[in-house]
């Protein structure tokens, strides 16, 4: 058996989107069930007369679009015969419109849960 679940969600100001896949597959007594979410938040917003303000800004400011902060976990329960493994990354970019730089923070999630159904 499998089943796909998919979730796009967006606010109303446009600022932030989050986007779900949960998938779900079991197979010769395992069950396995990955989520992965991902989410942006437009923080900032600045407005330039040209593009050659967008760099002078982006080479003034020391922008570092480089540093993420990534988390893993992996946990056990013995009792329910059940681990789940989760790693999530944290940062931020800038993306340049135009004229336009914004600020955009964002997380990825990625959860793998592993059940024995046969007991």
């Amino acid at each position: 058996m499998r089943e796909l679940v998919f979730k796009n969600l967006t606010s109303g100001n446009k600022k932030r989107k989050d986007l779900f896949i949960t998938e779900t597959v079991e197979r010769n007594g395992l069950k396995t069930v990955t989520r992965r979410h991902s989410m942006y938040i437009v923080g900032g917003h600045t407005r330039f007369d040209n593009s050659k303000e967008v760099m002078h800004f982006k080479n003034v400011n020391s922008i570092d679009t480089n540093k993420r902060h990534i988390f893993i976990f992996k946990k056990r329960d013995s009792r329910s015969k059940k681990d789940i493994f989760v790693c999530d990354v944290v940062g931020r970019f800038y993306a340049a419109v135009k004229n336009d730089l914004y600020s955009v923070a964002f997380k990825h999630s990625l959860e793998i849960d592993f059940f024995c159904t046969e007991r």
